[in-house]
């Protein structure tokens, strides 16, 4: 009698029984969060938004994005999109991104609850609508929907009062100096800002999930949210901003979508990868000028601008390493 393993039961559950079919969608959701296709590292990658909803007082963010996560799934599920990346989780993904995002930007209240369900549903069809334009370039469609509704949800705020958006002077707490010793734990914090959590604990969770996947993106997630830091304390950056991870997390999304995109790894590739992360943070600072006067977080717009430009230029140079 051959013995299945966990990973073969699973997948034979999968088939036969939809409600598990709903729940590898649904931890599939978060691992694409990172762009792992992977349950595991889903898993792992949800109890890291528990942890960080709970350093960050509000326990109700790891709720929130769950139940963003199966609106989302379940409404891509009703319509019949495409099968194949509902089962990868790609029509959930940027709904668990806004179930995070809305309520640390706004107040918890009944109306707060009722956006996040009409956002991870509207964001299912706004990620069909970039999957369609995009696909001719052979681009993903990241976190375009996510960066959208957030945006319009945060804008709309201060004419729909019952959103009632909290400003917070909470952002860091104020530093003269920048020691090299953080570098190590402001990189963690890096990597748990792609989730919107300034909390190491949760970050270590995040670099778990990454590992379960793949070693090689994890080392690459982590140099980047280090070298993120080094040019923008580089290039005078405010010191409480780089400490938080803000202008990290951008670039641990970059790393990581063009590790994944890229070929073979020879040193040209590697080089191009290092100066997507360069350009991300100074996008990324670039975004937060333009956007300050709306009031409004450059959230992963550097990520998914540079990300686009430099998978277009990707193509050329596998063409020609060929």
């Amino acid at each position: 009698m051959v013995r299945l393993s966990i990973s073969q039961r699973w997948h034979q559950l999968i088939k036969t029984h939809l409600t598990c079919q709903f729940i590898d969608v649904g931890l599939r959701s978060y691992g694409q969060v990172m762009l792992q296709n992977n349950a595991l590292s889903g898993l792992i990658f949800f109890a890291g938004v528990l942890i960080g909803g709970y350093a960050a007082g509000k326990p109700q963010l790891g709720l929130a994005s769950l139940v963003a996560v199966i609106c989302a799934n379940l409404t891509a599920y009703i319509y019949r999109l495409n099968r194949k990346a509902w089962q990868q989780g790609i029509y959930g993904f940027n709904a668990c991104l806004i179930g995070i995002a809305l309520p640390t930007f706004c107040e918890n209240s009944l109306y707060l609850w009722s956006c996040i369900v009409l956002a991870a549903c509207l964001s299912v069809f706004i990620t069909q609508a970039f999957s369609t334009i995009l696909q001719q370039w052979y681009l993903p469609c990241l976190t375009i929907p996510f960066i959208l509704l957030t945006w319009l949800f945060l804008l709309a705020a201060p004419s729909l009062s019952a959103l009632n958006v909290p400003i917070s002077n909470e952002m860091a707490p104020s530093a003269s100096h920048f020691s090299p010793i953080f570098i190590f734990p402001d990189s963690i914090l890096g990597i748990a800002e792609v989730f919107l959590f300034n909390s190491i604990l949760a970050g270590v969770f995040f670099l778990i999930g990454l590992a379960v996947n793949s070693v090689k993106i994890t080392i690459y997630a982590f140099v980047a949210s280090a070298l993120a830091i080094v040019i923008a304390l580089l290039y005078g950056a405010k010191i409480q901003a780089v400490s938080l991870g803000l202008y990290s997390f951008n670039a641990v999304l970059t790393a990581i979508t063009l590790v994944t995109f890229s070929g073979k790894q020879d040193i040209k590739i590697v080089v191009y990868i290092l100066l997507g992360i360069i350009l991300t943070v100074f996008t990324q600072a670039a975004l937060v000028t333009i956007l300050k006067p709306y009031a409004i977080p450059v959230l992963t717009l550097p990520f998914v601008l540079v990300s686009w430009l430099w998978l277009l230029t990707n193509q050329v140079i596998n063409h020609n390493s060929e």
